[in-house]
């Protein structure tokens, strides 16, 4: 029971009563005292415990869970009955973001208080608003950010036995980060596309001596891609724990999208976890290459025949069978270009080079002296091992060309061919004469032949 007139009352607890093991008790402990203190007409009490609940609320609406949610709305309802502040509502709201001319002018009185309003800005330099008139208002903003996981570990390993369709030994562990055990843990795992789990392994997993899970749910609301539901009593913060089963394959899938496995305390929403996972791929997740507003996919119909990784590139010193490769491969561009600079932005390097000749000129037109960026994924970095201010022999495929708004860009893949050209004083050497040479009469050929396309 809450005693109304306690803590909440004093100017150190004057927003909130606070719940250290989770938020959502914060949230619900609080929506009854500022119905309790409705109750008892102590409204002067009620303004920081009104602000306090609408800072809770998590961008779209909810509070973390659905009994939350509910507490709040009925406070918050009961208050709006109780204390309107919208009789006498009269706000002007000015927002200026940067790159904008002009401010955003929202007008807010009593016909359109309830509405909410939105407006997104990509620029991170930050922004000013004013409002005039009388009226209360909230305003939330959305940041990407980062925080640390409770669950520091969810690992998972697949063992294919051999078939027409393989099944999988797929493998769960976890351990939890705080001071003692969690209680009352769930595990959701989705499954791939067409992937279902092994009944009679789920059931040994339930019914054992030392009892591994509690129960297990299929196509449950609880999950949000309609998967597996594991019950677990606890998790421990000392050990790391580790299920398995298996997963049977019924039908195969040319693209096999990643699943995911989830880990949180049911009484605890907001500390979950989640990693994701491929049957056949170390890593689960997709990987995805994004300039300004556009992104590419680099799986699927971008990877090489034969199932190589896209990043394993064709980088060739010496190479006097590349005319008939370039042929083999229908180069869509072949250019011999210098190294700019080389910049790393996420989980890929940006490679800046001058088209110092075109040997085989491809979407763009004239670009010979012009600058252009070549992507490469950081795990090739010492493989390509591209220096600056030297020359490469660079040829792509159609594929590995991506126009993107300012300019075109090129994506290195397993079908482009990256070949260091020495410079002149190094082709008066012995050992790169052949080499020199062998550079020349291929782009000679190029220019002269061609290649099929």
């Amino acid at each position: 029971l809450l005693k109304v007139g306690g803590p909440l009352t004093s100017k150190l607890w004057g927003t909130h009563w606070a719940d250290p093991q989770s938020r959502l008790y914060s949230i619900e402990s609080t929506s009854y005292a500022l119905l309790a203190l409705l109750k008892q007409k102590k409204l002067e009490l009620t303004g920081p415990i009104v602000r306090w609940l609408t800072e809770q609320r998590y961008y779209g609406g909810g509070y973390g869970s659905t009994q939350a949610t509910i507490m709040v709305f009925q406070a918050l309802a009961q208050y709006q009955m109780d204390v309107s502040e919208t009789k006498d509502m009269a706000l002007d709201v000015s927002i200026n973001l940067p790159g904008r001319s002009r401010p955003l002018l929202w007008r807010i009185n009593r016909d359109n208080a309830m509405v909410a309003r939105t407006e997104r800005t990509k620029l991170t330099d930050g922004f000013t608003i004013s409002a005039k008139g009388h009226g209360k208002g909230t305003l939330s903003v959305r940041m990407a950010s980062t925080r640390q996981c409770q669950w520091p570990t969810i690992e998972g390993s697949a063992l294919l036995p051999g078939g027409c369709f393989p099944s999988q030994i797929q493998s769960a562990s976890s351990r939890f980060l705080g001071a003692v055990d969690s209680t009352m843990t769930i595990l959701d795992v989705s499954m791939p596309t067409g992937f279902s789990p092994d009944m009679d392994d789920l059931d040994r997993l339930t019914n054992r001596v030392d009892k591994y899970i509690s129960k297990f749910e299929l196509d449950t609301d609880l999950s949000e891609r309609g998967s597996l539901i594991l019950y677990l009593d606890k998790v421990s913060s000392k050990e790391t724990e580790c299920l398995k089963f298996k997963a049977h394959q019924h039908f195969e899938v040319g693209l096999i999208q990643p699943a995911a496995v989830t880990v949180y305390e049911y009484y605890a929403l907001e500390n979950r976890c989640t990693k994701f996972y491929h049957p056949t791929q170390e890593s689960g997740l997709l990987k995805v290459l994004c300039e300004e507003e556009a992104c590419r996919c680099m799986e699927g119909k971008g990877r090489p025949k034969g199932g190589e990784d896209f990043s394993a590139l064709s980088l060739h010193r010496l190479g006097p069978e590349r005319a008939p490769m370039a042929a083999q491969g229908s180069a869509a561009l072949v250019y011999k270009a210098q190294l700019v600079k080389v910049q790393q932005n996420g989980m890929y390097n940006y490679f800046t080079m001058r088209i110092v000749q075109v040997i085989k000129e491809g979407t763009e037109q004239s670009i010979q002296g012009k600058t252009r960026r070549f992507i490469s994924p950081v795990a090739c970095k010492a493989t390509l091992n591209l220096l600056e201010n030297r020359s490469y022999l660079i040829w792509g495929l159609s594929s590995d060309l991506w126009d993107v708004k300012t300019e075109m860009a090129y994506l290195l893949g397993s079908g482009s061919w990256i070949e260091l050209w020495p410079n002149p004083l190094e082709c008066q050497q012995g050992h790169f004469q052949a080499l020199c040479k062998g550079l020349e009469v291929f782009a000679q050929h190029m220019v002269t032949n061609g290649c099929p396309s």
